[in-house]
């Protein structure tokens, strides 16, 4: 199922993002996360990919796995540290596994690196890749984009320009980075169509469960509300409870207003994917 087709007026498409774990033996909870994540019924998960290709094969073997439960992946792919014959070796067998979706991403430097150095016969910008794959595949494209300015783009105006190349290069859907501002998820979308994207946007939304959070900076404004519920409890059970109700709420107060869906970032944790579902009335069979 290509991912684009399922938005449609009237529906919310339902996502959670999940990462290869860092040691391949601990795959196993993440496997024992698909089984209780298939009940709630997502659209698509999908499997973000590491810096600079790393665990190349765990993440083929977590959207296939998908794909072998009947829960459509949607897999992460970066031009970090690849020239064109490995990403075209890497696509080749993510579409024999069954793989139909792919998120187009320039990806983030390796870690140690400050900046992104492009691979000498990769690619440089992720629209590059988006209309590699278009050219050469099939694949339903999606694409990343910030509500609240990629932190590298050097203005607002900038970073619109480097989204429209994405538009224009093929992308079919758009997902956005984390935010917890819905007015400026909406200006956002305002602002794309605007110019001439017309790809359906669809917003990510990040549950915090713990003030160990907010101790880095994520670029994205947080409001003060969210984290005083948070800092202002020393028991774990209450502060997490906090966060899923403020999720909760951004979600609903987000479908409200006329979201196409909820991309929830829920860090391999099935709680988050629950709760809210839950809270909004959309856990099927309840």
């Amino acid at each position: 199922m290509a991912i684009a087709e399922l938005f449609k007026p009237g529906r919310t498409v339902i996502s959670f993002e999940v990462f290869p774990p860092k040691r391949d033996g601990d795959v196993d909870s993440l496997y024992r996360a698909f089984d209780e994540l298939a009940p709630l019924k997502p659209d698509y998960i999908s499997v973000t990919y590491g810096a600079g290709g790393t665990n190349v094969g765990l993440h083929h073997e977590i959207n296939a796995r998908l794909v072998r439960l009947g829960i459509t992946p949607l897999a992460h792919f970066t031009c970090v540290g690849q020239g064109r014959d490995a990403i075209r070796a890497q696509l080749d067998r993510l579409w024999e596994a069954g793989v139909r979706n792919i998120l187009a991403l320039r990806g983030d430097p390796p870690k140690g690196e400050d900046h992104f150095e492009p691979h000498p016969q990769g690619f440089i910008h992720a629209s590059d890749l988006v209309a590699f794959i278009r050219f050469h595949y099939r694949f339903c494209i999606g694409a990343a984009c910030y509500p609240e300015t990629h932190p590298e783009a050097r203005s607002a105006e900038e970073d619109l320009s480097h989204l429209t190349l994405k538009a224009r290069a093929g992308a079919d859907f758009l997902v956005t980075q984390m935010f917890f501002d819905n007015d400026a998820y909406f200006r956002f979308v305002a602002t794309c169509r605007a110019a001439g994207i017309t790809a359906p946007i669809q917003p990510g939304v990040m549950p915090v469960l713990t003030p160990k959070f907010f101790a880095r900076d994520w670029g994205v404004a947080v409001p003060q509300a969210l984290r005083t519920a948070l800092e202002d409890t020393a028991d774990h059970e209450i502060a997490a409870t906090r966060g899923l109700e403020f999720a909760a709420a951004q979600c609903r107060d987000l479908i409200s207003r006329g979201a196409p869906g909820l991309h929830l970032y829920i860090m391999n944790r099935v709680r988050p994917a629950r709760a809210i579902l839950q809270a909004l009335g959309k856990v099927p069979g309840r």
